[in-house]
C-alpha cells in the first residue's frame, strides 16, 4: 500500500471511520427492550420466514427489511440483535459514501463527511433501531453520489449501481417517492443559479444545457435503457406476492413455473403495489403544519444542532466565497432545506425518526462546515510566529477559537450521543424515544420467560381481557389464526412487543375474558406458566379487563409491572401485569430441557 499516495490516505482514514462507526453500532445492539414498532414488524418477518407467504401491505412498510430479515432469522435465529443487524450494518458502513463524492469535496470535507454520518446521535441512534428510515435516506444518499459519479466519470458501472441503491431505497419506504420530486427541485434551484450567473441571456445556457443533454442520450441511451430495465426488475422481485398462500396473484413462485405470467406479476407489483400505497398513506399530515413542524423540528434540535450549524456555515461559506459555489454542496443543502420544510406536509405521525430525511443530505453542508472551521483554524495557528515580547497575536486568538468550536462541537455530540444510545435509550426524557418505546427494563423477565417456554410442555402463555365496552384492552383473540398474517386481527396489536418475542421463541399461549376460566386454568394440574394481563392504571377513568380481576387467583405466581410503552397516557394503558409460576421459574431456570422446534406452518 502507498502511504505516499493522497487518495489511498484518504480511503485509509475513511475505512477507519466506517469501521469504528460500525463498531459503536453493535455494541449491546440487543440490549433494548423491542420498540412496538420492531417488535410488530420483526413479527411479520419472522412469520414469513416461516409460512413463505408475503404480499406488500403498506402498514408494514416495503418489503425489503421483511424479506432481508427472514434470512437472517434463519442464519441467526430471531433475536432483538438479529432483528436490528441489518440496519447497524447500513449504518455503520454509511460513512463510505463519503468517496463517492471525493471528486467534488476536499480531502478534509470527505473525512468530515465520513465523520458526521459515523457521529450524528440522531444517525446513531436509528442505526440501533429497526425502520426502514434509515435505509431509505441511506441508500438514497448512496445513489446521489453513484449517480454523481456516473456524470464525472462517464462509467456505465456507477450508473447501474446508483440505480441499483435508488430502487433498494424505494423496497424499504413509501416516502422514497418523495425523493425524485426534492431531487428536481433542487436541480431547477441549481439552474436557476446557472441562469443567473450567466453573463449573456438566459437562452445560450439553456441551449447549452439542451445540447450536452442530446450528446448524453446518444451516448448513453443503450445504458439508460438498461438501467429502467434494472430498476423495474429489482423492483418487482422484492414486491412480488410469494407463497401459494399470498392473497394477490400471481405469486413469483407460479410465475417462475410459468413465465406467461410474468406481465401480470408485473402489473401486480407495480401497479397493484401503488393503489395499496395510495389507499394507506395518500392522504398526508392531518395535522396543523406548524404543531407537526414543532414536533420534527424540536428533534432536530435535541439530536443535530452542531450538523444544523455546520450546514449552515458550509452552505453559505461555499457559496459565498472561493471562485464558484459547488453543485453538490448546493444540491444537498436544498435537498435538506426541502425536506425540513416539507416533511411536515406530507408524515402521517411526526415521529422522531423522520428527521433521519433531513439530517443525511445536511450532512454534505455541514462536512464542508467543518472542514473550513478546521482549515481555518490549523492555518491560523501554522502562520503564527513567536516573536520578542511577543505572547499572542491574531493568528493565536483566530486559531485557539477554531479549536475550541471544534472541541465543544465534539463534546456535544459525544455527549448527546452517548446519552441517546447507551445510558438512556428508552427514557421519557430521550427527544429520540417514540412513545410506543417502553419504559421498562424487562430484559430479565423476557429471559426468564423464554426458559420457561422451552422447557414447558402444553400451553405457556395465558392472555386475559377484552372488555366489549373498552377499546384498547384486547388480549383476548376470539380468531387466533387472524395473527398469522398482516394486519392481524383483534388479540394481536395490544400484545406488543410480548407478541414478538413469544414467536420467536415458539411459545403456545391461549386467551380468555373470564375471570372464572382463569381461575379454573390456573388451579388445575397443567396451569399455564405465565399469565399476561392490562394493569390497573390511575390515568383512566373507564372500567376495562385489568390484573385487578384476576389477582386473587394468582397464588404460587410472582406479579411483574412492565410498561409496554413509556407510560399510561389517559385510556392508552401501558402497564401490565405479568405473573410467573414462582416453582416453573425456579426449575426452568436450572433446566437445560429445551423444546423442539415448532414445525414451520404450511403456506398453504
Amino acid at each position: 500500500m502507498d502511504w505516499t499516495n493522497r487518495r489511498t490516505r484518504l480511503r485509509v482514514a475513511v475505512v477507519a471511520i466506517a469501521v469504528l462507526a460500525l463498531g459503536v453500532r453493535l455494541v449491546a445492539l440487543g440490549a433494548r427492550v423491542a420498540h412496538q414498532d420492531e417488535a410488530r414488524v420483526a413479527y411479520w418477518a419472522y412469520r414469513y420466514m416461516e409460512s413463505g407467504v408475503y404480499w406488500y401491505r403498506p402498514i408494514v412498510h416495503g418489503p425489503f427489511l421483511t424479506i432481508v430479515d427472514s434470512h437472517v432469522f434463519a442464519l441467526l435465529g430471531a433475536s432483538d440483535f438479529s432483528m436490528r443487524l441489518v440496519v447497524a450494518v447500513v449504518g455503520g458502513l454509511l460513512p463510505l459514501a463519503a468517496l463517492l463524492f471525493a471528486d467534488r469535496l476536499r480531502d478534509s470535507e470527505t473525512v468530515a463527511l465520513a465523520l458526521v454520518l459515523a457521529a450524528n446521535p440522531v444517525l446513531l441512534y436509528y442505526s440501533r433501531f429497526y425502520r426502514n428510515d434509515l435505509l431509505l435516506a441511506g441508500f438514497m444518499l448512496v445513489a446521489f453520489g453513484f449517480l454523481v459519479r456516473a456524470y464525472d466519470r462517464g462509467r456505465p458501472l456507477h450508473l447501474y449501481l446508483g440505480v441499483a441503491f435508488f430502487v433498494l431505497a424505494f423496497t424499504t419506504k413509501e416516502n422514497a417517492l418523495v425523493y425524485p420530486v426534492i431531487w428536481l427541485g433542487a436541480l431547477v434551484l441549481l439552474a436557476d443559479r446557472r441562469l443567473l450567473m450567466g453573463t449573456h441571456s438566459p437562452a445560450q445556457p439553456l441551449r447549452n444545457a439542451v445540447g450536452r443533454a442530446r450528446t448524453g442520450l446518444r451516448r448513453w441511451w443503450f445504458h439508460v435503457v438498461l438501467a429502467v430495465v434494472e430498476f423495474f426488475t429489482i423492483f418487482v422481485f422484492f414486491y412480488a406476492p410469494r407463497g401459494r398462500a399470498a392473497e394477490p396473484e400471481p405469486t413469483l413462485g407460479a410465475t417462475l413455473a410459468d413465465p406467461t405470467k410474468l406481465p401480470a406479476l408485473v402489473e401486480e407489483a407495480v401497479v397493484g403495489s401503488w393503489h395499496e400505497f395510495v389507499a394507506q398513506w395518500g392522504s398526508g399530515s392531518g395535522d396543523a403544519y406548524l404543531d407537526t413542524a414543532e414536533a420534527l423540528w424540536s428533534v432536530l434540535g435535541a439530536g443535530a444542532p452542531v450538523l444544523l450549524g455546520l450546514a449552515v456555515v458550509g452552505f453559505l461559506a461555499d457559496r459565498y466565497t472561493g471562485k464558484q459555489p459547488r453543485d453538490v454542496v448546493a444540491f444537498t443543502f436544498f435537498w435538506g432545506a426541502a425536506s425540513a420544510l416539507g416533511y411536515p406536509i406530507i408524515v402521517d405521525n411526526p415521529f422522531p425518526w423522520e428527521v433521519i430525511h433531513i439530517i443525511v443530505p445536511l450532512a454534505v453542508p455541514a462536512a464542508v462546515g467543518l472542514a473550513l472551521i478546521a482549515r481555518v483554524g490549523l492555518a491560523h495557528l501554522r502562520s503564527y510566529r513567536t516573536e520578542s515580547g511577543q505572547t499572542f497575536d491574531r493568528n493565536v486568538l483566530v486559531g485557539v477559537a477554531a479549536v475550541l468550536v471544534l472541541v465543544l462541537a465534539a463534546g456535544q455530540v459525544g455527549v448527546s450521543a452517548y446519552d441517546t444510545s447507551f445510558e438512556n435509550p428508552q427514557s421519557a426524557d430521550n427527544e429520540l424515544v417514540q412513545y410506543a418505546q417502553s419504559s421498562s427494563e424487562m430484559k430479565p423477565l423476557l429471559g426468564e420467560i423464554r426458559r420457561i417456554v422451552r422447557a414447558n410442555d402444553g400451553t405457556d402463555v395465558l392472555y386475559y381481557g377484552d372488555d366489549p365496552d373498552f377499546d384498547g384492552d384486547e388480549l383476548h383473540a376470539s380468531s387466533p389464526d387472524s395473527h398469522l398474517t398482516p394486519t392481524a386481527g383483534e388479540g394481536w396489536f395490544e400484545r406488543l412487543p410480548f407478541a414478538w418475542y413469544l414467536e420467536a421463541d415458539g411459545a403456545d399461549t391461549n386467551s380468555t375474558v373470564e375471570p372464572a376460566a382463569v381461575r379454573r386454568t390456573v388451579q388445575n394440574g397443567e396451569r399455564p406458566p405465565v399469565v399476561i394481563a392490562f394493569g390497573p392504571s390511575d390515568a383512566c377513568s373507564e372500567e376495562y379487563d385489568n390484573a385487578s380481576d384476576i389477582d386473587r387467583y394468582m397464588d404460587g405466581y410472582e406479579r411483574h409491572e412492565v410498561q409496554r410503552f413509556l407510560f399510561d397516557s389517559g385510556c392508552t394503558i401501558s402497564s401490565v401485569v405479568v405473573y410467573v409460576d414462582e416453582g416453573y421459574a425456579s426449575s426452568s431456570a436450572n433446566s437445560s430441557a429445551t423444546r423442539a422446534p415448532r414445525p414451520a406452518l404450511s403456506p398453504a
